[in-house]
């Protein structure tokens, strides 16, 4: 969503790319021959978007390298004549390190038919540094830093236009982590709202997937959706007006040696096959990614009918939608309930960021994009629809504003806010979520809504740079805010698990959504410190209980420093009648602000009917602090039918009849509804009732087993009767009675 520039050049003339990073050791990469020129016309200059340099935010520990990532592009425009030199300094501290110095040999961006104005070079190791050898890899380590610092990095460009010698310098930040997210066993963290090269406009842009896999690893990610602006992705065949990408390379130096790619994308047809070919290509069980969109559809609200909505697809098929909502560009099609509609068996949906107003209006004109925040209607019309599953209000993390983009900690370091800083409208979109949670809710499996998280970035591993008037920037990067998802199995590590099943997690709803810390609710019905089996509830899921029951529900937390301690846990809840605290604690307060659980009694609320639970924390990080967000447990709470009492067994020829009064009372006494009865027989008079021993049921109050073996004395039997209501509560086990073949029939063997 964030319009997205790198910095503007401040001479005349020149406006080109290149992109360098530092990545891990072990890559395997391609190499080809560059092709022919190419004939068709290169794609147009993108205003103020030609030298960005990127590093990630954080990396894993001291051991991790640091991917450093430079993009110089758009050199149709006018080429670098002459590029001297890239370099890049610790200054951290005031102080001057030269880590890397590479002479480029006055190479002239643009000239090459291969680069096609998008030229990518990627490093991993020191280049000239005063004492460590060629070839050592960019860690924290080797450049003497420990977990808990941030490194601070110069990165410069040195080259010549037409006419003059220039230098281009971007500052960044890298904390060095003491370690990875702090993620449980069985979860994984992403990011699913990501934009990558093939965002591509006047204003957008975005990082190249190898760059971007890097950097992901380094943060610590697990995986990453690429949710590309539909109206970019059926860029490639445009002709003269096309801001595709058609053909590009990029170079990655390790302790190994370099290696070249060389990439095509004429003959994918387009910037979504060539997304495609990029993802299947760098998916691996070390790091999972998705091809996916960030679609335009139009609204069908009264108030912004045919206005630009965006939607997150995560869909295997392409769906056109090229129209962005800019000036001119109505009706957008298609429309919001056409393009759920469109989706394919499996395909699913989030809202991305339904508060944020896409639009630009002026004196009645719309001015840059026409679009809109996501009015009633548009969610009315989406929530009937199954493949709808959720809204994405956990949308970037912008906390930091700053006008200088090339180096923004200043204004970053003195608490420089943004017009609209998180988590203004980040509240404002879980009190919307708890607004639909609250009208789906149904007492036999109320309609889910979840939420997800995602860093909405254009590149920006570091901080995010946006075109304006004074080429801003914020504190919002990939990886900034995270989904993590819940997928069981023997994975971990460089073993991820596939694609697929994190997506089903995400569909389901078995997600959180963070900015650092994790959180977690499951109901443990046994008490037994696993709720993660089959009879319990965790995240997403839907169960029925008895309020009088023991209902213990577990509550976990985690943090790392750099996210701050956990000082806010509250558990919400929410029936028909809104969304309340039900139980609120600071785990900071005795000493587990890092790490712990608690047990919450859901059945000391007394609580009848449905209800979703959901837990939100806040640590004492700093100003704003970070936050999670799970999803919802729901849960109905009935109590059973009442137990029979007068039950009885009447011989009739060779049948046993049962008997018993109509069950009109719940076990509190209050009135209920009976849906059947259920029949249990065994041989012992002690057997407990179990599916095993049912031999039918009866709407009625009474039935007949015709297979008795009445007259046979080998044959004896005892039996109970259960009655279930329409949620499938049971009762508890009526009196027993036994048949024997001799003349007496209907005791009351048993008493309880």
């Amino acid at each position: 969503m964030a319009l997205f520039s790198s910095a503007r050049v401040v001479t005349t003339g020149v406006w080109c790319a290149l992109a360098l990073v530092v990545s891990s050791p072990g890559a395997v990469h391609s190499s080809q021959a560059a092709p022919p020129p190419d004939p068709r016309p290169r794609y147009d200059n993108t205003y103020a978007k030609d030298f960005i340099m990127d590093a990630p935010w954080r990396v894993i520990d001291e051991q991790t390298a640091i991917p450093v990532t430079i993009i110089l592009k758009d050199c149709d425009v006018d080429d670098i004549r002459e590029l001297h030199w890239i370099r890049l300094w610790d200054v951290t501290g005031g102080g001057s390190v030269l880590l890397w110095d590479h002479d480029f040999d006055d190479e002239q961006i643009g000239d090459d038919d291969s680069e096609h104005n998008y030229w990518t070079y990627i490093t991993t190791v020191t280049e000239g540094h005063a004492t460590l050898p060629d070839g050592s890899l960019l860690t924290p380590s080797n450049l003497g830093h420990d977990p808990g610092d941030d490194i601070q990095l110069s990165v410069s460009v040195y080259y010549r236009d037409d006419w003059f010698n220039y230098t281009e310098t971007r500052h960044l930040r890298v904390h060095v982590g003491g370690g990875p997210f702090p993620w449980p066993e069985d979860w994984y963290g992403g990011d699913t709202h990501y934009h990558t090269m093939y965002t591509n406009n006047l204003y957008e842009s975005g990082a190249p997937l190898p760059a971007v896999r890097l950097a992901a690893i380094a943060m610590g990610l697990d995986w990453l959706t690429a949710t590309d602006h539909s109206c970019d992705l059926d860029e490639t065949g445009d002709g003269a007006y096309s801001y595709a990408t058609h053909h590009w390379e990029y170079s990655i130096q390790t302790p190994a040696g370099t290696a070249t790619t060389y990439r095509d994308n004429t003959s994918y047809g387009s910037s979504w096959g060539a997304l495609g070919a990029d993802v299947s290509d760098l998916d691996s069980p070390a790091f999972r990614l998705f091809r996916g969109v960030e679609i335009n559809l139009g609204s069908i609200d009264d108030d912004s009918w045919e206005k630009t909505l965006h939607t997150l697809f995560y869909n295997p098929d392409y769906i056109n939608s090229p129209y962005s909502g800019a000036l001119g560009e109505r009706p957008v099609f298609p429309s919001l309930p056409d393009g759920l509609d469109s989706l394919a068996v499996g395909g699913f949906a989030y809202a991305a960021h339904p508060l944020s107003d896409l639009s630009a209006e002026w004196a009645g004109l719309d001015w840059g994009v026409n679009g809109s925040v996501w009015g009633d209607q548009d969610l009315d019309s989406v929530l009937v629809r199954e493949a709808f599953r959720g809204i994405e209000a956990f949308n970037m993390r912008q906390t930091r504003y700053s006008s200088d983009q090339n180096d923004p900690w200043a204004d970053f370091d003195s608490g420089v806010l943004p017009d609209d800083p998180y988590p203004n409208e980040l509240l404002a979109g879980v009190d919307l979520w708890d607004q639909r949670l609250v009208a789906g809710l149904a007492p036999g499996g109320s309609r889910k809504v979840f939420l997800s998280g995602g860093s909405d970035a254009h590149g920006d591993f570091n901080y995010a740079s946006f075109m304006g008037v004074d080429n801003y920037a914020t504190d919002n990067a990939m990886g900034r805010v995270q989904t993590v998802a819940y997928v069981p199995g023997e994975y971990g590590g460089e073993s991820l698990p596939p694609m697929n099943d994190i997506l089903d997690a995400l569909r389901a709803g078995q997600t959180i959504a963070t900015d650092g810390p994790f959180l977690e609710v499951g109901l443990d019905r046994d008490g037994d410190g696993d709720w993660y089996e089959p009879a319990d509830l965790k995240i997403g899921e839907h169960g029925i209980v008895n309020p009088g029951s023991e209902l213990p529900l577990v509550v976990r937390w985690a943090s790392l420093s750099e996210f701050g301690a956990v000082d806010s846990v509250k558990l919400m809840a929410g029936d028909q009648a809104g969304t309340f605290v039900a139980h609120a604690f600071s785990p900071n307060s005795n000493g587990s602000g890092y790490g712990g659980s608690a047990v919450i009694d859901l059945s000391s609320l007394g609580l009848t009917g449905a209800y979703y639970f959901r837990a939100e924390l806040l640590t004492d990080d700093g100003d704003v602090g970070h936050r999670a967000y799970t999803n919802p447990i729901w849960i109905t709470f009935v109590y059973p039918p009442g137990a029979i009492d007068d039950l009885t067994a009447t011989v009739m020829g060779d049948t046993i009849r049962l008997g018993w009064s109509a069950v009109t009372l719940d076990e509190s006494g209050q009135p209920t509804s009976v849906d059947h009865y259920v029949v249990y027989r065994s041989p012992d008079p002690f057997f407990l009732a179990e599916s095993a021993d049912s031999i039918g049921g009866a709407t009625d109050p009474w039935f007949d087993d015709t297979d008795a073996g009445v007259g046979d004395p080998t044959t004896n039997h005892y039996y109970v009767v259960k009655a279930v209501d329409s949620f499938g509560n049971r009762a508890l086990d009526s009196n027993r009675v036994g048949k024997f073949d001799r003349p007496v029939s209907g005791i009351d063997l048993l008493s309880e």
